[in-house]
């Protein structure tokens, strides 16, 4: 009940009432080893939750289901608004940042943009990344589909056993049409994180230089490289923030997992979340009929007839 705010010397007041519901005064009071004058006070927090009645001479205890029930939706609904207020904060951080890092930047500064059309893409990566320091950032929508993609992937596993950090986002569809990718790239020890959507294509090589489509979101061969401190800063801070969004890959983290094991991992972990299945289907960019679909398939495999009894008999199986 800590997570109500109830103490544990709260929680087992609340159940040792709960054992003795209905009784006086004169009998509740020596368990409590407290006196009858004394036993509104010791059993005031209980009262003032209304998990417990006073009635005249008696101490009468709700029925949890619905008392608790009570407690936890309103705990859920205050949460619920904590949320929606810090994800509302978290939305004016690029804005906020991009001030203080402007004030920063000395005055008259010239801003530093170069603008390249087609040529060589990985040979421009190779030359980026290995000309800079600091954490390589990714958000790679749909790269795998490029010639160029795999000769990049084959460069980032060099860096990252040479000892460079890198971290990339994939949409979630990834799993299902380049899985191989994602696993060669985490094997290596890059930090792999899957969100439904991406915005656009971006590298970020360390606090050196940004690479993004001329027009963002649009990958039609053009191309920024910027290289001013201020906008590398904000557009960091824009990874950052999709980051924490992310839902890491569950056998992306060195540990061995099957085909398909990893998409079901993720479902699992929205729904023992309470994720309604509009939400999974925002989250892992599926369609609803597609998620109530591989949610029966789950509930089946598992043999159980509800959301509840799946995530037990998940974790039974150390599928969680």
């Amino acid at each position: 009940m800590a997570a109500l705010g109830f103490s544990a010397v709260e929680e087992d007041l609340y159940r040792i009432l709960l054992r003795h519901s209905g009784e006086t005064l004169d009998t509740v009071a020596p368990l409590l080893g407290t006196s009858v004058t004394r036993l509104r006070e010791v059993v005031s927090p209980v009262v003032a939750a209304g998990l417990v009645r006073i009635e005249e001479d008696r101490l009468v205890a709700l029925a949890p289901d619905l008392a608790l029930g009570q407690l936890i939706s309103d705990e859920f609904r205050r949460l619920r608004s904590l949320g929606e207020q810090l994800d509302a904060l978290r939305g004016m951080l690029p804005a906020l940042t991009a001030e203080h890092l402007s004030a920063q930047a000395p005055r008259g500064a010239p801003i530093t943009v170069e603008r390249i059309e087609g040529g060589d893409i990985a040979k421009l990566v190779r030359s980026l990344s290995a000309t800079s320091t600091g954490d390589l950032l990714w958000l790679r929508p749909d790269q795998w589909r490029e010639p160029y993609g795999r000769e990049i992937d084959e460069w980032v596993v060099e860096l990252v056993r040479a000892g460079r950090r890198s971290r990339a986002i994939y949409p979630a569809r990834v799993l299902e049409e380049a899985p191989d990718v994602v696993r060669e790239r985490a094997a290596a020890g890059e930090h792999v994180r899957v969100v439904a959507e991406l915005p656009s294509r971006m590298a970020v090589m360390g606090s050196a230089a940004v690479l993004i489509p001329e027009e963002f979101g649009v990958n039609d061969g053009r191309r920024l490289v910027i290289r001013h401190g201020s906008l590398i800063g904000v557009l960091t801070l824009l990874f950052e923030n999709l980051w924490e969004r992310a839902m890491p890959v569950p056998g992306l983290d060195g540990s061995a997992v099957a085909d398909g094991v990893s998409d079901r991992r993720l479902l699992l972990d929205q729904m023992v979340a309470g994720a309604k299945d509009e939400q999974i289907g925002r989250a892992l960019g599926l369609s609803l009929r597609t998620v109530r679909r591989r949610v029966a398939d789950i509930l089946a495999e598992l043999g159980a007839t509800s959301r509840f009894q799946a995530g037990v008999e998940a974790v039974r199986r150390g599928w969680l």
